[in-house]
C-alpha cells in the first residue's frame, strides 16, 4: 500500500516494565536475522513457506535490500524488533491489503523462538495497529493466519480483531517435498479486520497511545 505519509524512522514503546524499538529492517541485521530463523525454525516450517527455501545470510540480504527499496517508496514496511539491550526479538510488518482499500494494511509477524510465550507478537501487534491508524492513517487493519495456527489466531483474538470470515484454498497446494518438511496441510485462512468504528470499543487502544513514541 503506498501512502503519502513519509516513511518511519523508528516506533519507540516504554511503559516502565517492558521497552521496545520498532524500526525498519537495516543491512547490519542479516546475521542476526539469520540466527533467529535457523534458531527458530522448528516454529516457522509448519507455516512459513519461505522457511522452506534457501536459509543464509546472502539470502537476507538479499531480502533486506529490497525491503529497503520498498519501504522507501512507500509499498510495504518490514520492521526488526528489539528490547533494550539490542536483543532480537521478533520480525514484523505492514504488508498491502489484498482488498481494494489502499488506506488498509495486514500485519504480519514471527517471533524468535527464545521470546515466544512473552505477549511480544500481541503487544507489537496493538503498537502496529494504533501506529498504521494513527500516524499512516489507515481506515482499516487487518491480520489473518492459516485455520491450524492456533497460537497466531490466540494472538489475534487478544488484539480485538473481528473474525470476518474464512477463504478455503487461500494458500497454494505444498508440494510433497514441503510437507515431508513438517509443512502445514491446512490451506484456510482466516481473517480478521479492524476499521476506525472499531477503535472505541477496543480496550487496550488509548492505553497504548501513552507508551508510544513515533518518529
Amino acid at each position: 500500500m503506498k501512502t503519502n505519509s513519509p516513511p518511519l524512522t523508528e516506533i519507540l514503546y516504554n511503559d516502565g516494565s517492558i521497552f521496545l524499538l520498532i524500526r525498519p529492517l537495516r543491512k547490519e541485521d542479516a546475521a542476526t536475522l539469520n540466527t533467529a530463523v535457523h534458531e527458530s525454525i522448528d516454529n516457522l516450517l509448519p507455516f512459513m513457506d519461505w522457511a522452506h527455501g534457501e536459509l543464509n545470510e546472502e539470502s537476507q540480504l538479499y531480502r533486506i535490500s529490497d525491503s529497503q527499496q520498498n519501504y522507501l517508496k512507500g509499498l510495504e514496511y518490514d520492521f526488526a524488533v528489539f528490547d533494550k539491550s539490542g536483543d532480537f526479538l521478533l520480525s514484523a510488518s505492514w504488508h498491502p491489503s489484498k482488498t481494494r482499500n489502499k488506506k488498509c494494511f495486514e500485519i504480519g509477524y514471527w517471533t524468535h523462538v527464545k521470546h515466544c510465550n512473552k505477549g511480544l507478537a500481541t503487544l507489537v501487534t496493538k503498537i502496529l495497529t494504533f501506529t498504521a491508524f494513527e500516524f499512516m492513517e489507515c481506515d482499516r487493519v487487518e491480520i489473518g493466519c492459516n485455520k491450524a495456527n492456533a497460537a497466531s489466531k490466540k494472538v489475534i483474538e487478544k488484539c480485538d480483531f473481528i473474525f470476518e470470515g474464512e477463504i478455503r484454498n487461500y494458500f497454494s497446494k505444498p508440494a510433497e517435498k514441503m510437507l515431508k518438511n513438517n509443512y502445514c496441510s491446512e490451506r484456510t485462512y482466516l481473517l480478521f479486520g479492524l476499521t476506525r468504528d472499531d477503535l472505541l470499543d477496543i480496550p487496550w487502544y488509548l492505553k497504548i497511545k501513552k507508551y508510544v513514541k513515533i518518529s
